[in-house]
């Protein structure tokens, strides 16, 4: 089903952020005095014309090509694909001309795994809303060239509506994050044993990130996610920000990982550290939200995405961990003993 974009932002706007929190329970440590680190914001979040334009053009080009995630097709908004019918003759061969761009050039780099596409993103967003892109070493002059081109024609038929809607997302999810934020900053920390960023982390918000909705690159540290994808919506926002988040915090978790199933003689399923964010931050989530069902269980990922065995071992040996039951040295050593010798890897 394709989204309505007008739809999303007037159910944002008409006052979904208002009522959101009162669906979820206060955290215990809610009336603690905070001290003057927690005081600090935990994201920053930016909507960006320049990093917005370009994942438009990715998704396009990616819609064209029907690439590797067919899904994620579905997340275009109809409103969207039909702007396209109100183009001049001339905008619509300038338009066209930079999905071809991207289609031969940058749909078959992944926007995550790319170093190219994390350095292109990353110049994108500190550009901010400029009218318009100068020379850069990490990007190539046809690049910018076509972005260049392609500006004026998203500034007068699409940006104006991607902004509003990227603004009525974070207008939602921040009374979340400015209710359970902390406590979710100390659990997750405590969870993945490090320290969480000192620095707020940069939200990017885009109408379109990539096929999952969002991602994270690291070095430095950024949280790039959709604003008009169904999955990111009401309180699965909350959690999509901090599972996000949480990509800055797993790699010793990783680590040690690999060297528990090593001792074992078993090679760490490759994508089992990703499945434990996912049930760390549903996990935390759910505990303030108990009518909020976590993102991988809504979302069918245990079966489709992962493995039901993943599930049934990270519920019998990593949930006591989270419970506060077992230590994260002896919960991972568990895993690693008791995962299937032939699981998924």
């Amino acid at each position: 089903m394709k989204i309505s974009r007008a739809c999303l932002v007037l159910l944002l706007t008409l006052g979904l952020a208002m009522m959101l929190p009162s669906r979820c329970l206060a955290h215990p440590r809610a009336a603690e005095e905070l001290s003057s680190t927690s005081r600090r914001p935990i994201f920053e979040f930016h909507s960006g014309f320049w990093i917005n334009l370009h994942h438009f053009l990715y998704e396009a080009a990616a819609l064209q090509d029907n690439g590797p995630h067919p899904a994620r097709h579905e997340l275009i908004a109809a409103d969207d694909s039909a702007v396209e019918a109100t183009l001049t003759p001339e905008e619509q061969k300038t338009w066209n001309a930079a999905i071809a761009y991207y289609k031969a050039n940058l749909i078959c780099k992944d926007l995550l795994a790319n170093d190219a596409m994390r350095d292109i993103k990353n110049q994108l967003e500190q550009a901010k809303d400029a009218d318009a892109l100068s020379r850069s070493p990490h990007m190539e002059p046809a690049l910018i060239s076509v972005l260049n081109r392609a500006a004026p024609i998203y500034r007068a038929h699409w940006w104006a509506q991607h902004d509003r809607a990227n603004h009525a997302w974070m207008d939602s999810v921040s009374p979340l994050v400015a209710e359970h934020g902390r406590a979710l900053t100390e659990d997750l920390s405590k969870a993945f044993g490090t320290p969480w960023p000192e620095q707020p982390l940069r939200v990017d918000v885009v109408a379109y990130a990539n096929w999952a909705g969002a991602y994270t690159t690291l070095r430095p540290s950024r949280i790039t996610v959709s604003s008009l994808d169904a999955r990111n919506q009401q309180t699965a926002a909350l959690e999509i920000l901090f599972h996000e988040a949480s990509h800055t915090l797993i790699e010793n978790v990783g680590d040690t990982l690999i060297r528990d199933f090593a001792a074992h003689r078993k090679t760490a399923p490759r994508d089992l550290w990703h499945a434990l964010l996912f049930f760390t931050a549903g996990y935390y989530v759910h505990q303030i939200c108990p009518d909020y069902v976590p993102y991988a269980d809504r979302n069918d990922l245990w079966q489709h995405g992962f493995s039901s065995q993943f599930e049934e071992v990270l519920v019998a040996d990593w949930q006591p961990h989270l419970e506060g039951k077992v230590t994260l040295e002896a919960a991972l050593a568990r895993l690693a003993a008791d995962f299937p010798e032939h699981g998924r890897s």
